[in-house]
């Protein structure tokens, strides 16, 4: 096993990797079975630890594929912890080189479990928050075969240039931002052909105010053509990130959010996850009819404002089924749950049209993870209600 640490890694990191050593070394004097394959190492980027103004760091679910993934391919992870100055911990290899096929699954294992639980236990150890610094950083040894970055965070960085505490920044034009950032030669330098995993954008704790659907939207947005600018994909996690910020972390700047928004761009699509209205599953009934009531109402005057129909479409995942009948008409109650949630607010309910498309539309996504295994996890990201204004499509 061959790992590069930097000094920041400290005894944490180095312990991943002694502990795979014994099975390591007993595995080379046994042939019998077949070597652990080293011909498709697939490397991964991680950006993660907790921050004081998001909830504390913990991989979820679909984060802990991807590193499942690096793990059978025998590749290695680049940890970077987006404090105010991003803190580089270091690569190590989270496979393995055991001469058994028994011994090197075993090797992946728990490798694969201890690093899971060291990047959960990251925190940031200097003020403020810097993602694209740290994505960039994240992404210098990925090599030709790569499995992407994996971000862990709000999204909410507070440093320049970047810095979304400044006033109105948050709701800037992710075209204007993009070329302010290219103009200056500050986008990722190693994203070309690389998929960003990205996992609790917009999730928030600690003193900075939660998002409203319009923020999260262009927050989004934002990231989207930064990484697009820089020759990758953003791909959002489908679990959101919850609970309260870990203590005793470093300061970070609130981002200010505007109490009633009134620049919601009616030319995309507003996307409402199901984890933000909490439907009870295989229903068209809010879990918490006060929190959906709170995460739709932001959306009451910029509704007003626009003066035309919205569309309210309900999307569903697939789930295995074998027809869309059933989840066509499931999206299209939940379309009129929102509907009618909107109109208890205040809205004419002239201004409102509903539909269901269940799993057949545009912005569908896979809901198997890379060993074609059925995820739930997967399979959230396609639960949806979209807002849209006459003429724009669900997918922009």
């Amino acid at each position: 096993m061959t790992s590069r640490l930097l000094a920041r890694a400290g005894i944490a990191i180095a312990t991943v990797i002694a502990l795979g050593a014994g099975l390591t070394a007993c595995a080379s004097a046994t042939a019998a079975g077949a070597a652990c394959d080293q011909s498709q190492k697939r490397n991964l980027g991680v950006v993660a630890g907790s921050t004081a103004n998001a909830p504390a760091a913990s991989l979820p679910d679909s984060a802990v594929a991807q590193l499942t993934a690096v793990s059978k391919s025998n590749g290695s992870v680049t940890v970077v912890i987006p404090s105010g100055t991003p803190q580089v911990m270091g690569t190590t290899t989270i496979g393995s080189t055991a001469q058994d096929a028994v011994v090197c699954q075993n090797d992946q294992r728990n490798k694969l479990t201890q690093v899971t639980s060291y990047i959960n236990g990251l925190k940031a150890a200097s003020p403020e928050v810097d993602f694209l610094g740290s994505i960039d950083q994240a992404a210098r040894n990925l090599g030709s075969n790569p499995m992407g970055v994996l971000v862990m965070g709000s999204g909410l960085q507070t440093t320049d240039p970047l810095n979304f505490a400044a006033s109105g920044v948050l709701y800037a034009d992710p075209a204007q931002v993009v070329s302010d950032l290219t103009s200056r030669g500050l986008l990722p330098k190693d994203l070309k052909g690389v998929t960003v995993y990205w996992a609790g954008m917009g999730d928030v704790a600690g003193s900075q105010q939660t998002l409203t659907i319009p923020a999260r939207s262009n927050l989004e947005a934002i990231w989207t053509a930064i990484v697009k600018a820089a020759g990758g994909t953003l791909s959002l996690l489908p679990e959101p990130a919850s609970g309260g910020a870990a203590s005793g972390l470093p300061a970070v700047a609130a981002v200010p959010v505007e109490a009633v928004q009134t620049k919601t761009d009616w030319t995309k699509p507003i996307v409402i996850r199901n984890s933000d209205l909490l439907f009870t599953k295989d229903t068209a009934t809010f879990s918490d009819a006060t929190k959906a009531s709170q995460v739709l109402s932001g959306l009451v005057p910029s509704i007003e404002q626009n003066g035309a129909t919205v569309t309210i479409t309900g999307t569903a995942s697939k789930d295995q089924a074998t027809n869309n009948t059933a989840d066509t008409a499931l999206s299209l109650r939940r379309a009129d749950a929102v509907k009618a949630a909107l109109v208890g607010l205040g809205v004419p309910e002239s201004l409102l049209t509903t539909a269901g498309v269940g799993y057949e539309w545009c912005g569908w996504k896979s809901e198997t993870d890379a060993s074609g295994k059925y995820s739930d996890a997967l399979a959230e990201q396609n639960r949806s209600v979209i807002l849209t204004s006459a003429g724009v499509g669900l997918c922009g």
